[in-house]
């Protein structure tokens, strides 16, 4: 019997260890995708303040160290999902989320401002710092607000508003919610968005929400989505305090 099950047993783990590579490789697709956009458009910029009648050699200069953060983003992306996928131990240490939001804002500003997006802060500067990976945990805010201009580009008729807000709970845990305008949630769809390769999107991969929520269970915390009042959707994280 077992000789006749070890073969029925090795193809069962080579199709695991294939559907493994065709997850991470699907993972950096998509992370990846937002600093890739970004090194583009800078690079067109940067032509275009060099191809002037008279060239505006400062903002070139602007623009390529933009290409040079973004180029570094995506490395460091790359490094953070193939540790993931090995289970390796992250580099953690103590981190302000208030500190993280502002920084994933100033990144996200231009795409905010082309979706003619506007962004309300509500941060509570009195909580303590979180044990994480600042990698991680940048990569899934960022995934967050993408989705919430994305789900926002349908909205015409209200204004496009996109909020942030930082709080202790009940457990004093660290919770951070991004809210935005859109057109809200199925609620049949309100836990299969986190499946890997489930997408409303048409040009959608159906990873971001779920390697977000990988991303905050490895952090001993919880990621969820909520309806919004009248309308749009919430994303909320809880995480523990740094001890």
């Amino acid at each position: 019997m077992q000789s006749e099950l070890r073969p029925h047993l090795l193809e069962n783990a080579e199709l695991n260890r294939q559907a493994d590579a065709a997850m991470l490789a699907g993972a950096i697709a998509h992370e990846i995708n937002q600093p890739m956009t970004a090194i583009v458009s800078n690079g067109s910029a940067g032509l275009r303040w060099l191809d002037r009648e008279n060239p505006n050699i400062e903002r070139a200069k602007a623009t390529l160290n933009n290409i040079v953060e973004a180029g570094q983003r995506a490395g460091q992306i790359i490094e953070s999902l193939w540790a993931i996928s090995k289970k390796e131990n992250s580099i953690r240490a103590p981190l302000s989320l208030n500190g993280l939001i502002r920084e994933v804002l100033s990144f996200a500003e231009t795409e905010l401002q082309g979706h003619q997006i506007a962004v309300r802060t509500t941060l509570d500067e009195t909580i303590p710092d979180v044990l994480a990976d600042r990698v991680q945990l940048r990569q899934v805010v960022l995934n967050l607000i993408t989705n919430a201009v994305d789900a926002m580009n349908s909205v015409d008729a209200k204004p496009r508003l996109l909020h942030l807000k930082t709080e202790r709970d009940e457990s004093q845990n660290i919770v951070v919610t991004v809210q935005d305008s859109g057109p809200g949630i199925d609620p049949q769809n309100i836990e299969r968005i986190f499946d890997r390769f489930f997408t409303t999107k048409a040009q959608g991969m159906g990873m971001g929400l779920a390697i977000c929520r990988s991303i905050i269970e490895a952090h001993n915390g919880r990621l969820w989505a909520e309806a919004g009042v009248h309308h749009g959707s919430l994303f909320r994280i809880s995480l523990p305090c740094n001890p």
